[in-house]
């Protein structure tokens, strides 16, 4: 048993101070749930948000901020930078200078940043299907959604290169979204793709925009390495984040890191738009909080692999790719011969499980797919398996 208790079962529908948007009543929620009276013993795992309780040391910051009891305006010290730096260095190789980082309120005001900054209205912005939602913030800067769709082998998904370099050709089309690990498939790119991609993107002046915010969570051994470190730093954009890592979606902390001096005078300086709280909380999450960040990887790997079995195993007619990266898994329902309003029945209807549909994401047949989040207590994703087990095998 480690250090730190992730078994714990904290209550985020009842308990007040929770405020969480994933367990409370919305109208997403009754959507998703098929019913305005939501059920009590509901399960969710639609979003990228973790039940576990954040490290201590971050929550011993946040405290000392309210303990000061005033929280006014607040700027953004040498002491954060510095601890983006460190972490990037200790955690990923990465040398990083502090005027090489931009300050976001969220990952999503960082990629909108970076296309209203590096590319023009009406250019096309490249996107690989599936995905995680980019819609929202391409389309409302007046640039165009330009999408592919990658090659699926049975849940491992590669780019389609002949695809993919046709749009890159297109002059109007000149950035592309990227992940890695990628969202929802898990895929960590090897260097030989990124190489590729990286290749594919020069030749054609293509700016790479990197949301790498799932870049901490590697699985079961294997290494995320940042396109940075494989191909210089050249048309690339880094967007870091501690929503994801340390659970902190709700203090909303993204960092873009630049290392393209031409792209970094383009951005320009940025005000940072940080609470101190998000500032304290950065702190000691990126200089006291390695050891929980472990742990908490090798208890991802325990129930992701545990999810994982048991549906290959209990459910084999549904496909699901074992994630190199995050904690995400990409389903695919189609061999069970459903409909989507069958599937949704089964899952949330009967099950009482909440999970992303697909067609958001943009697969073909993209309704007969879902997104798993495994960020709950082991026991709590075993009850989860056991409720779809029972669904799909009545």
């Amino acid at each position: 048993m480690g250090k730190y208790n992730f078994d714990e079962i904290i209550d985020r529908i009842h308990e007040e101070g929770s405020l969480s948007s994933k367990w409370s009543s919305n109208e997403r929620m009754a959507t998703m749930f098929l019913t305005d009276k939501l059920p009590e013993d509901r399960l969710c795992f639609f979003v990228a948000d973790m039940d576990f309780r954040c490290a201590p040391p971050i929550i011993e910051a946040i405290k000392k901020v309210a303990n000061h009891g005033i929280f006014g305006y607040s700027v953004v010290p040498d002491a954060y930078y510095n601890a983006v730096c460190r972490w990037m260095k200790d955690r990923f190789s990465l040398e990083v200078k502090a005027e090489q980082i931009r300050c976001y309120s969220g990952a999503h005001s960082a990629v909108v940043a970076a296309i209203q900054k590096l590319t023009k209205p009406g250019d096309g912005i490249i996107i690989p299907h599936p995905t995680y939602y980019y819609t929202n913030d391409v389309i409302p800067q007046g640039r165009y959604y330009a999408s592919f769709q990658m090659k699926n082998d049975n849940g491992y998904y590669t780019f389609d290169w002949e695809a993919f370099e046709a749009l890159c050709k297109n002059p109007q089309n000149t950035a592309v979204i990227l992940q890695q690990p990628h969202n929802p498939t898990g895929r960590i790119w090897t260097e030989e793709e990124i190489k590729k991609i990286t290749k594919i993107c020069r030749d054609n002046n293509v700016l790479m925009i990197c949301d790498d915010v799932h870049m901490d969570f590697p699985r079961n051994g294997n290494k995320i390495v940042p396109f940075i470190n494989v191909v210089g730093p050249e048309g690339i954009v880094l967007i870091t984040g501690l929503g994801k890592t340390f659970n902190l979606a709700g203090l909303h902390i993204t960092n873009m890191i630049v290392q393209d001096e031409a792209l970094l005078e383009k951005i320009g300086p940025v005000r940072a738009a940080l609470s101190p709280f998000s500032t304290a909380a950065c702190i000691a999450a990126y200089t006291e909080c390695d050891e929980w960040v472990d742990e908490l990887n090798a208890y991802l790997d325990e129930s992701v692999n545990y999810v994982v079995d048991r549906l290959h195993n209990e459910l084999p007619k549904l496909k699901v790719f074992r994630p190199e990266g995050t904690y995400i898994l990409w389903m695919d329902f189609t061999d069970f011969g459903m409909t989507a309003e069958e599937i949704n029945q089964k899952i949330a209807g009967e099950a009482h499980i909440g999970l992303s549909d697909g067609a958001g994401m943009f697969p073909p047949e993209g309704t007969i797919f879902r997104r798993m989040c495994v960020t709950s207590p082991k026991s709590v994703m075993k009850e989860a398996v056991d409720r779809l087990v029972k669904a799909f095998n009545a």
